[in-house]
């Protein structure tokens, strides 16, 4: 079983990846794979860098997905060593979450389930601070330009798009214990 976790910046796809993790899943990150590729291309770590460099990679993937690619290597090699549940965390591109059901397709024991992940833009800039990530956008207009563009689909980012193919979607607009809940609902159905 594959579970992809989509949604806007900060709106709680760590949190709900945690969750799983906590299942036994294992995890998987879009953020920690593009944070890799930067590193191998010596590009500096900014959301800025890497929203422009998962535009260049659906560029140079044109019908493919890199970062989904890497991922699900792997994930393949995880599954020849009898791993049977993961959770990917950020996608953001329709051609990830493709990649994901085609193989789960071709698959068959294995499935794929697409959790959409949103809160209001207030209190994902509110929860951004808070975490302090380097590169992170640090007053709300920078953020909201930002976050406007990769909902949209500018830079490789294509938010609105996953959101609308994701089969489940869960409002994180409360408190942490509130979302706990939401996930576990979402979990009974899944697992």
């Amino acid at each position: 079983m594959i579970i992809g976790i989509t949604g806007p910046i900060s709106a709680g796809k760590g949190k709900v990846a945690e969750f799983f993790r906590d299942k036994g899943f294992t995890h998987h990150s879009f953020s920690s794979e593009i944070r890799e590729v930067a590193k191998e291309r010596g590009i500096e770590i900014t959301r800025v860098n890497l929203g422009k460099l998962g535009g260049d990679l659906r560029k140079e993937s044109a019908g493919g997905s890199i970062l989904g690619s890497r991922i699900l290597a792997m994930i393949q090699k995880e599954i020849a060593k009898g791993k049977k549940r993961f959770v990917i965390e950020g996608i953001r591109d329709v051609e990830e979450i493709e990649l994901f059901r085609q193989h789960t397709l071709e698959n068959k024991p294995m499935r794929f389930f697409l959790i959409g992940v949103n809160a209001p833009q207030k209190t994902r800039f509110e929860r951004m601070l808070s975490r302090k990530r380097h590169g992170d956008p640090q007053t709300f207009a920078e953020f909201k330009r930002i976050d406007d563009r990769e909902i949209k689909g500018g830079h490789g980012q294509e938010v609105a798009k996953c959101m609308k193919m994701a089969d489940y979607t869960i409002k994180n607009d409360g408190t942490l214990e509130e979302l706990r809940r939401k996930v576990e609902e979402v979990a009974k159905e899944i697992i």
